[in-house]
């Protein structure tokens, strides 16, 4: 599964097994030794056709939606999310029975998508919910979670979620450095905008949340164009879509029949 954007770097991650082939973590950055720490995020295991599979990243909006990045869910054919532990095989299993990609998503347009648990979560210490805002607080830094690679050169592998803080770019910023950027975008990376050194995201972390003040949510991994930087990723600003968010969110919790495609 691909972008099919010239030069632009998915930050998906292949597998063989649910648990066996995991891609590591983010590109630098710390452990996270308990999942108290960040107990909004839900990782996704992903089934597509030929019995391959991908994790990306998801972010807990209540006790049945999640949001992730809409390329995470392309040619899915089974979905399955993780929560309450820092170690995926140790999480809590959710399968997801529906899911909704915006409607505009096309290359790295739009990279937003919904998923409907079946069963409700059990919120508590290791189970919470982000906070959605149309304004969130104006700030420098935010903080990425992910399990993606924590290596490019090899891609090695681990199963720990990691996290990393991150500067954070307005569009403006942003677009003057990655020139693919689209409209509802703002960009993360190192303090210096073209060195590709620091903490960032990789394969694997798509769809991950980019969160201030330790619950308010930002933005969500989308993709990083290697013709610029490696270490500068682009991700979809979650206020910018905040009415579709709100309005497809009711939709997914009034439909009865399981559509698994958009």
């Amino acid at each position: 599964m691909a972008l099919l954007a010239i030069g632009v770097f998915v930050l998906l991650s292949t597998f063989k097994s649910v648990i066996g082939g995991l891609e590591g973590f983010i590109v630098g950055g710390d452990y996270v030794e308990s999942i108290t720490e960040y107990p909004h995020v839900a990782s996704l295991a992903i089934e597509l056709s030929g019995n391959d599979y991908i994790l990306c990243g998801s972010s807990i909006l209540n006790q049945v939606i999640l949001i992730t990045a809409a390329h995470c869910l392309d040619k899915s054919e089974d979905v399955i999310a993780s929560v309450g532990s820092v170690i995926v095989e140790q999480g809590e299993p959710y399968r997801v029975i529906k899911f909704k990609q915006h409607e505009k998503w096309k290359n790295s347009l739009h990279d937003i998508a919904l998923c409907r648990l079946e069963k409700p979560l059990s919120l508590g210490e290791t189970v919470k919910r982000v906070l959605l805002m149309r304004q969130p607080p104006i700030t420098q830094t935010a903080v990425l979670t992910g399990w993606g690679a924590y290596e490019e050169i090899d891609y090695l592998e681990s199963v720990q979620l990691k996290h990393s803080i991150q500067k954070v770019w307005t569009y403006k910023t942003c677009k003057k450095v990655v020139k693919t950027a689209p409209n509802g975008t703002i960009c993360g990376g190192p303090g210096d905008e073209l060195k590709d050194q620091g903490n960032f995201a990789s394969r694997g972390d798509s769809g991950s949340g980019l969160i201030v003040n330790s619950n308010i949510i930002i933005g969500l991994v989308s993709f990083k164009n290697l013709k610029y930087s490696r270490s500068i990723v682009v991700y979809t600003d979650v206020a910018y879509y905040y009415d579709w968010i709100v309005r497809e969110s009711k939709r997914l919790l009034c439909q009865k029949k399981i559509v698994k495609r958009s």
